[in-house]
């Protein structure tokens, strides 16, 4: 059963569906993911996309972003995300919109959000992170020092290059792995962070 992993609500487990339609980041992924962003997590906003069950937005919370913005449109899913979300005391900072990714991204903009951190966790063998990527960059609800964090299968390959964002690195933990991304600055004056 997925638990969070660190920060304020540490050990608390997290309900979850049966069956392959919803698949939680394992543990150990999860660990070295957070762990390379700890640094970019305390006071953030954070959206999550193809949220499942919040496993991802809700360990953010834990560890000190102060709003998770969840999108799910899965009927089953949806209703243990927000169990989740009740059982940990999480319900005045989350927000969940059950709706399609695209929607979401676009109400997103008109409403006038932007987040320090977006997950990804589409299906798997969709082709959806570039679609979604490309939006996040049309649609500008990514802060300028913003990062994505996209999970994938390590034989998918990804883009090296979306919309005006560029993969900076790739982590690999068995079948699955994990690309970053942040905006292509090269052409302002500002530059990039070394670190994350």
């Amino acid at each position: 059963m997925p638990r969070i992993i660190s920060g304020s609500l540490k050990g608390r487990s997290l309900k979850t569906l049966s069956g392959n339609n919803t698949r939680p980041t394992a543990d150990r992924v999860k660990e070295a993911m957070f762990n390379i962003i700890q640094g970019k997590l305390p006071g953030s906003l954070v959206l999550d996309l193809f949220a499942g069950t919040g496993n991802l937005g809700l360990e953010a919370i834990s560890r000190g972003s102060i709003m998770a913005v969840f999108v799910e449109k899965e009927p089953k899913a949806l209703a243990v995300l927000r169990d989740n979300c009740k059982a940990l005391g999480c319900t005045d900072n989350t927000l969940i919109m059950p709706m399609d990714v695209m929607k979401a991204i676009r109400s997103l903009r008109e409403k006038g959000y932007t987040f320090d951190i977006v997950f990804m966790d589409p299906p798997y063998n969709r082709d959806l992170e570039a679609p979604v990527i490309l939006a996040l960059s049309e649609f500008r609800i990514v802060k300028d020092d913003g990062l994505i964090v996209v999970e994938h299968m390590t034989t998918d390959s990804q883009s090296d290059t979306t919309g005006v964002f560029i993969r900076f690195d790739t982590r690999r933990y068995g079948n699955t792995s994990i690309s970053f991304y942040r905006k292509d600055r090269s052409d302002e004056s500002s530059s990039l962070p070394g670190e994350l």
